[in-house]
């Protein structure tokens, strides 16, 4: 690890140093569908008042996702601890496609080649979106069809969460086998009995039973269930389940994001399964043999069994690399530590500099609109005990509330989490400005800002393209500094390290955003 080299300048007033991460938190304009201009939110009305802030982007181009396409955590973290902007991996899946290097991909060709030795099925396994997702792009399973068609497999088995067009594509003997919502199979909390649900629905053909994925689909929605809770559905001909995931098969899953694919992915690939998950695991009636698994992208070095179709380039030189003589403390609920820690770190699944980690336990509900705050109240108090323990200079704390709220599409409700959360983000601001001490308050993208689409009227659940807020705390630049106002998620650790006084690493592109 490189040593730090300092700035001659004078060191400011700044230490201890928190990062507060409002998960989901946009700026836009007042409207009926705003959830933070309904609510209550003195103490960040209080901040932008009278403190440096700036609004900075977080979507698109601007985090290395395709242009226009909406902000996502794994995006908005791992731009904001790499100090740069990098490239997401479905901008990269894409340009492969346009290339042709896409159809020659090793780990898809590996799949074909067990299928056709074991004389088995290829399956198709994932979320289908309309191109605007963070988990997966429907043209990447089109390509997917394509390549299949190419070296000539002729049965090919879907399961999918929602159903497009996507059949139209289908020329070849592919049919879709299961159906079910990404409540069951993208859990990502350790709620295992929604994940046995999928695998036996995937494996063993336990479900409900359906004529075709469309038909699914409406009794579903007859019953009142949305998209994200369709309870898993077995696509039947005949009278008869269409062919399960089996021994001797090859499986691609094409999600982009680990973080809601991994759960699912651990029951398929450990061999010990119940070992490795000790406290929560389910007993499976049956454990596939000789099963090829290949991932879209990086699922982690601890499940050994995938096979990566796009394996990721961990990035050098990141913020907690560049602390590495700080103590650093890296905090948030079940729901956003994975983007605290592997995703802000630079895609290491372990500590780089020595920091700590803390996760708190998300609420364990059906819907997380029964709980507006989730696990906030239980972040601050462990964020004030260590403040006065004085145990880190730097922390790095996500605040979930606002996306996971926001994702409920519940009003009311997302109006009383922007409360509840400005009410804590209140007194760590109070404590460590109490201590001599600096926050800076920020969003990795927004969503509960936008919670009713205006144009249509409809209930808007998806994260947003809007600019997120970014806002400099410290009793001693109160009305001193100005900051810049064209910066994006990138530009936050450059600040950082000019705050501390540390020199940029040439790695980070990013700017200071103080003029």
């Amino acid at each position: 690890m490189p040593k730090q080299e300092k700035l001659n300048k004078p060191k400011k007033n700044i230490s201890p140093m928190i990062l507060v991460i409002l998960d989901g938190w946009g700026i836009a304009q007042a409207s009926k569908g705003n959830a933070v201009a309904l609510s209550k939110t003195p103490v960040m009305d209080s901040l932008i008042k009278n403190y440096p802030s700036a609004k900075i982007y977080a979507h698109g181009k601007h985090v290395g996702l395709p242009p226009l396409q909406s902000g996502n955590s794994e995006a908005g973290h791992m731009n904001i601890g790499a100090g740069r902007v990098v490239e997401q991996d479905a901008v990269k899946i894409s340009k492969s496609i346009n290339d042709g290097t896409f159809f020659k991909n090793a780990s898809f060709v590996e799949a074909v080649r067990h299928a056709e030795k074991n004389k088995s099925r290829i399956h198709l396994m994932g979320m289908i979106s309309n191109g605007m997702s963070a988990h997966s792009d429907p043209d990447h399973l089109l390509a997917l069809l394509s390549f299949l068609r190419i070296r000539k497999v002729k049965e090919v088995y879907s399961s999918l969460k929602l159903i497009v067009d996507i059949q139209k594509a289908f020329k070849n003997g592919e049919a879709i086998a299961t159906v079910v919502g990404r409540f069951y199979a993208m859990d990502r909390k350790k709620t295992w009995d929604r994940t046995k649900k999928s695998y036996d629905a995937l494996v063993n053909g336990v479900g409900r039973k359906s004529v075709s994925a469309q038909a699914a689909i409406t009794e579903s929605y007859n019953r009142g269930e949305s998209d994200e809770f369709i309870e898993p559905y077995i696509i039947t001909k005949n009278g008869k389940p269409l062919p399960r995931i089996a021994d001797g098969d090859s499986v691609i899953f094409f999600n982009l994001r680990s973080d809601r694919a991994r759960q699912l992915a651990k029951v398929f690939v450990q061999k010990d399964f119940c070992g490795l998950n000790a406290t929560s695991c389910f007993s499976k009636k049956r454990s596939l043999k000789d099963l090829l698994f290949v991932a879209m992208t990086d699922f982690g070095p601890d499940l050994e069994g995938i096979i990566t179709a796009f394996p990721s380039g961990d990035l050098k030189q990141t913020l907690p690399m560049q602390l590495l003589n700080l103590k650093q403390l890296y905090i948030a609920e079940t729901e956003k530590y994975a983007h605290v820690t592997y995703f802000f770190n630079g895609g290491y699944a372990q500590a780089v500099a020595g920091e700590a980690r803390r996760v708190i336990p998300s609420p364990n509900v059906r819907s997380y609109d029964a709980t507006p705050a989730m696990s906030s109240g239980d972040l601050a108090k462990e964020i004030l005990n260590n403040l006065a323990k004085r145990k880190y200079d730097f922390t790095v704390l996500n605040f979930a509330a606002p996306d996971m709220i926001g994702h409920t599409g519940n009003l009311a409700v997302g109006i009383k989490c922007c409360h509840e959360v400005d009410k804590y983000l209140g007194k760590i601001i109070e404590a460590y400005l109490r201590a001599g001490g600096t926050v800076i308050v920020t969003a990795d993208h927004g969503n509960i800002e936008e919670m009713i689409n205006l144009k249509t009227g409809e209930i808007d659940t998806e994260h947003s393209t809007n600019q997120v807020p970014f806002i400099l705390v410290n009793k001693d630049m109160r009305n001193k500094v100005k900051l810049k106002s064209d910066g994006a998620l990138s530009d936050i650790a450059p600040t950082i390290l000019e705050l501390l006084n540390l020199k940029k690493p040439k790695e980070m592109s990013g700017q200071s955003l103080i003029k």
